[in-house]
């Protein structure tokens, strides 16, 4: 059974054969995972551009949307960084502010190599930030938050200029892909280490609506729709699971709950989860990754599929010994081939 098949029985609940999984930093991987590239514009000279390979904003640059980045490297990796310059810190700006657009071509520059080398894989495409990580970015945190309640208005109109953006983006996949590309994967960080950063109800006021319509867009496309979130989210994910959301990635499960969530959505969405990033991997420990990985599998799949396994690859930042990638992978694989 080819990645691809693994993958789409999972996702949409057809009798795989076992968990998927993506850990590529091993050479393991039934997904490609692509990325949408910066315009030619914003790169530097001379770099190289391959659509597997995720694209950041030189130090201290700025990315398509205006937003200045400043993120240090450390040992053997770069990390995300932060925004540090808000283009539309005031309101005022919003009627001239120049909005990325979302049919340069250049936004998928290597595609056509890049999906030569799929080899049967389940292909994955990254468009990071989908609607309020980019608001956020545009405005400052602090500023959005309060906005929600004194510039109403304004939200709403930004939120669909972004999310306008962003179905741009499926467009250019649908047309350029041609069925190739199996997967719209967005992200947005929706909650604390307690709750969400707003009320569920305010939620579901300013984004439910915009999610619909761009969750609806890329299941028109052929696409399932990919949705990354970190923190206590749990107030929202049965939201999630109504809008069309297919795959659910969660690097923070015990966070959530293992058994809480699975009594409430094993067997209705499929979960792309790696052992928790906090209170796991940094730990070091190969027994706890064992258990939580075997918990994972009891129940947040289900006989008819519903997990893929994953690497959280960025183990140098949270502490983590490498050699825990090998043990979680191994966990999955010993696990994750119960549904036989």
């Amino acid at each position: 059974m080819s990645g691809f098949d693994i993958i789409r029985r999972n996702v949409e609940f057809d009798n795989p054969e076992r968990v998927g999984l993506r850990f590529p930093s091993l050479g393991v991987s039934d997904i490609l995972r692509l990325y949408v590239q910066l315009p030619r514009r914003l790169r530097t000279d001379g770099a190289q551009v391959r659509m597997d390979r995720k694209p950041r904003p030189a130090l201290g640059g700025f990315d398509e949307w205006g937003c200045r980045w400043d993120s240090a490297p450390t040992a053997g990796h770069s990390n995300m960084g932060q925004v540090t310059y808000h283009p539309l810190r005031k309101w005022a700006m919003l009627s001239t502010y120049p909005f990325p657009d979302p049919s340069d071509p250049s936004l998928f520059d290597g595609l056509e190599e890049a999906l030569a080398g799929a080899d049967g894989r389940y292909v994955q495409l990254n468009s990071p930030f989908c609607l309020f990580e980019r608001m956020h970015f545009l405005r400052g945190l602090e500023a959005l938050l309060t906005d929600l309640y004194l510039h109403p208005a304004q939200v709403h109109a930004l939120a669909d200029r972004v999310i306008e953006y962003q179905l741009g983006v499926v467009q250019q996949a649908q047309r350029l892909g041609r069925g190739r590309i199996h997967c719209f994967d967005t992200t947005d960080d929706w909650g604390s280490q307690t709750q969400l950063f707003i009320r569920p109800e305010m939620w579901r006021e300013f984004f439910r609506p915009r999610y619909k319509r761009l969750f609806d867009a890329v299941h028109a496309a052929g696409m399932h729709v990919r949705f990354h979130t970190d923190g206590k989210v749990n107030a929202i994910l049965e939201d999630l699971v109504e809008l069309g959301v297919d795959i659910i990635n969660i690097h923070q499960p015990r966070l959530l709950g293992i058994e809480e969530v699975g009594a409430q959505l094993a067997g209705r969405v499929c979960f792309e989860a790696s052992v928790d990033v906090q209170a796991t991997l940094p730990g070091g420990d190969r027994q706890a990754i064992e258990r939580e990985v075997h918990d994972l599998v009891a129940h947040w799949a289900s006989p008819r599929g519903g997990l893929i396994g994953v690497e959280y690859r960025e183990v140098d930042a949270i502490n983590a010994p490498r050699e825990t990638l090998q043990w979680e992978l191994e966990a999955f694989r010993r696990y994750g081939t119960w549904y036989d």
